[in-house]
């Protein structure tokens, strides 16, 4: 954009077609020039409120005029239009006083812009989350309008170049262009990336815990929950490692709950560790780890009270009956019945009781002897 500034030495150049005492006055400075293809501006300043003229041309002869502005200022501006494309002009300014001091200034030139008009776009390149927004700015260069259209291949942009992108699923290629009003053959456009949501692996309990007797069955299978905490979709792949411990399903489609298993088969008692691995490819927080806690005990300890008598003096007995009570003297309950020996294995008792045993016997017309002495037997715990 040229900028032509007169000094005052230009006083002597002028052209004074009024000799007014206030011609002296009625300076014309500041000259500045700005063009478009078509069209120029011209700024000056006056030392006294003055009105505006220009007369112009391709050469020194001029030629054109334009209209006068009456308006009495010293800030002026004139625009002069329909000038031709590339093409070098040159001016005078004329402004009168309020004595209508006439001062003309010396020549000037412009050239106006070529005819070219350039569209460009900022950023070039841009990468956003699926659903988000991206601001674009334009620059119409050799263009007087400097409004454009704006244009995407997918989701929405605004005329003041706010992109808003698609929901997607899958990373997507969008082309934002900007096409020049006054020359829609002129746009430019820029290259933006939208990122689909990424996957988020969440898995719930972290550890579990069983428990099981040697020998005896397996505990119940717990189950454990596969969440997707991100966007998009996500599967998963699951495994063990320990021999004992069991996954299913191995693979899927999250939301999952697979069923976590126990076997102890021959395991001895002791306390093992084993882990679920839970992965999910292309998911933050993957791999996840459950760890799984399994205790085997020993059976429980079978006691006994094993009961032996001397045998009854009669010479009729036919059997004996054993009773058995928690508080020494009784009361006392049958236990067993037709004993024919002189011994009896108590199997049912308790850890950690005390018991109280006596013994009656029984005559061959069914005539029961008064107990015996009580005998006291403390059972271990376990």
């Amino acid at each position: 954009m040229p900028c032509i500034r007169s000094a005052c030495v230009l006083v002597l150049q002028f052209i004074f077609l009024s000799f007014s005492p206030a011609f002296a006055q009625t300076w014309i400075n500041s000259v500045d020039v700005s063009t478009t293809t078509n069209k120029a501006t011209i700024r000056w300043t006056t030392a006294v409120p003055a009105n505006s003229q220009i007369k112009y041309g391709i050469n020194g002869n001029y030629g054109k005029r334009n209209g006068l502005d009456a308006a009495m200022v010293t800030a002026h501006a004139m625009t002069l239009s329909s000038l031709a494309v590339g093409t070098t002009y040159h001016f005078r300014i004329m402004s009168s006083d309020a004595s209508n001091a006439l001062v003309t200034s010396m020549d000037y030139a412009f050239t106006t812009q070529s005819g070219v008009v350039g569209v460009s776009v900022t950023p070039f390149n841009a990468t956003i989350a699926s659903g988000g927004t991206q601001q674009f700015s334009v620059t119409v260069a050799n263009c007087e309008d400097k409004s454009v259209t704006w244009s995407a291949t997918a989701g929405t942009v605004s005329s003041s170049g706010l992109f808003t992108a698609p929901t997607v699923t899958t990373d997507q290629t969008v082309t934002v262009t900007a096409t020049s009003v006054t020359d829609p053959t002129k746009c430019a456009s820029a290259t933006v990336t939208v990122k689909a949501p990424v996957p988020a692996l969440a898995v719930s309990p972290t550890s579990l815990t069983f428990s099981a007797q040697q020998g005896g069955g397996n505990p119940t299978p717990a189950n454990i929950s596969i969440t997707n905490t991100g966007g998009g979709s996500m599967n998963f792949t699951a495994s063990s490692d320990a021999p004992w411990l069991t996954v299913t399903p191995s693979n899927g489609t999250v939301p999952s709950s697979p069923q976590v298993a126990v076997a102890i088969g021959a395991m001895v008692p002791g306390t093992y560790t084993g882990h679920v691995t839970i992965t999910a490819a292309g998911a933050t927080g993957s791999p996840k780890t459950v760890t799984v806690l399994l205790t085997i005990t020993s059976p429980p300890i079978a006691h006994c009270v094993d009961l032996s008598w001397n045998a009854s003096s009669s010479s009729n007995i036919v059997s004996y009956s054993a009773y058995r009570a928690t508080a020494a003297g009784g009361p006392y309950e049958l236990i067993s019945s037709a004993i024919t020996g002189l011994t009896y294995t108590d199997t049912t008792v308790v850890p950690g009781t005390t018991y109280y045993y006596v013994v009656t016997a029984i005559n061959d017309v069914t005539q029961e002897s008064p107990y015996s002495v009580e005998a006291k037997a403390i059972v271990p715990n376990p």
